[in-house]
């Protein structure tokens, strides 16, 4: 590592090994503090986001009719599929952004776009995590409805460490995918718990009438920026004139 290279927080190398420690307490609470800093350039990045999914949804609903996409399972993935090539290097972006956050690295809403820098393989690891998802829900929703859930519950979980290791360390898409779900087991109960919690809070924010969503969608962000950076680490370039860090190295 160059010398004006630092990690913040954890270390890859051993939470491969499963030396980490995950508090969900700790996350929440420092989860929270950020979010109120970086609560605007977060919404910010969203509000691009819901932009460009409105334009796509548009443009679906013009090349098939609205019968079609209510009633049709293969045009109801076909489009799931492409907003998910369309959106990953967004979310990506977004990523990014509470990843810088967690080390107290400021952002403006158009790092959103930075996602792009990696485009490809945020796109290969979200086509992999929908694609299980899809394969998972009607397998075992044929066993029962309620195991869709499941099975959706359990990718999340095991894959939500691939995406920032993607944009924070220029990981490979499948080494990503893989260092994700080897490090989630280690503490898979953990894991989630945190996202039963995230769940929850999504259901808040909705039963506000979406007016809880503009704080809870950048705290969730926010929340996987900090637990990646308490599991994994965060390599940041310092400033050698004041020794204060000042950005993420990728």
């Amino acid at each position: 590592m160059d010398d004006n290279k630092v990690i913040i927080g954890g270390s890859l190398v051993e939470s491969l090994k499963g030396n980490y420690q995950l508090s969900l307490r700790q996350v929440l609470e420092q989860s929270f503090n950020i979010t109120k800093s970086s609560l605007l350039p977060l919404l910010g990045g969203f509000l691009i986001l819901i932009a460009v999914v409105f334009l796509v949804v548009l443009v679906l609903m013009n090349v098939f009719s609205l019968e079609a996409m209510e009633n049709s399972i293969k045009v109801q993935y076909l489009s799931e599929i492409l907003l998910t090539v369309i959106t990953a290097p967004l979310l990506g972006g977004l990523m990014l952004m509470a990843i810088k956050h967690s080390v107290g690295i400021t952002t403006k809403s158009g790092d959103v776009f930075k996602g792009f820098n990696a485009m490809m393989p945020l796109i290969a690891i979200a086509l992999i995590s929908t694609i299980l998802k899809l394969i998972g829900a009607q397998l075992l929703g044929l066993i029962h409805p309620n195991l869709m859930i499941v099975v959706q519950l359990y990718i999340t979980a095991i894959l939500v460490l691939a995406m920032p290791l993607v944009v924070e360390r220029g990981t490979g898409p499948l080494n990503a995918l893989f260092y994700s779900i080897k490090i989630v087991h280690f503490q898979l109960p953990k894991f989630i718990l945190l996202f039963l919690v995230i769940a929850g809070l999504l259901l808040l924010g909705i039963l506000t009438l979406g007016l809880g969503l503009i704080w809870v969608l950048p705290m969730i962000y926010n929340l996987i920026g900090v637990v990646y950076r308490d599991i994994i680490g965060v390599t940041v370039i310092e400033n050698p004139k004041d020794n204060s860090s000042e950005n993420i190295s990728a």
